[in-house]
């Protein structure tokens, strides 16, 4: 196709940097500019020599002076034709894998959400254990002081009974 719009007249350096739309369309123009020729009727008797006449088209193409387009429209024509599908199929193949790549990127958000809500549940659940655990530990802690001060006053008690049953006895 390149060595085609070259042939038409566009310099190498140029169509280098065409992407592949820009790429069909000059060549659409390309082809629809291209002359197809049919020799005319010779009105002067024949002297051996053949006369062209070209037609233009209202859509810009040539056609031969009878108005029927030549074989070699008609296989441009149809490469065009092909070339526009070939292009719309494509493009529906990149649209399709795009919304495939937009459904993938949804999925995983949705995962890493998910696992994210987890990991959120996983620590408060972590959070509300350690509280129960110091809960409890304050609890036993509170008893144990509870428990070492009745058996201080119950050692005071046994004491202060004792001294006075020793105090009786003297």
């Amino acid at each position: 196709m390149r060595q085609k719009l070259v042939q038409a007249g566009y310099r190498e350096v140029d169509i280098s940097i065409f992407d592949r739309a820009t790429l069909i369309e000059y060549y659409a123009k390309a082809l629809l500019t291209e002359t197809a020729y049919v020799p005319a009727e010779d009105e002067s008797g024949g002297d051996g020599e053949e006369q062209v006449e070209f037609v233009e088209s209202e859509a810009g193409g040539q056609h031969t002076a009878g108005g029927q387009m030549s074989v070699e429209e008609k296989r441009l024509a149809m490469e065009e034709r092909m070339m526009l599908l070939e292009e719309r199929k494509l493009e529906e193949q990149r649209l399709q894998r795009e919304e495939q790549r937009l459904q993938r990127e949804q999925q995983q958000e949705q995962q890493r959400m998910q696992l994210e809500e987890q990991r959120m549940h996983r620590e408060l659940e972590e959070k509300r254990c350690e509280q129960q655990l110091e809960e409890q530990r304050l609890q036993r802690e509170q008893q144990r002081e509870l428990e070492e001060k009745r058996l201080e006053e119950q050692r005071l008690q046994r004491e202060l009974q004792y001294e006075e049953q020793r105090r009786h006895r003297v």
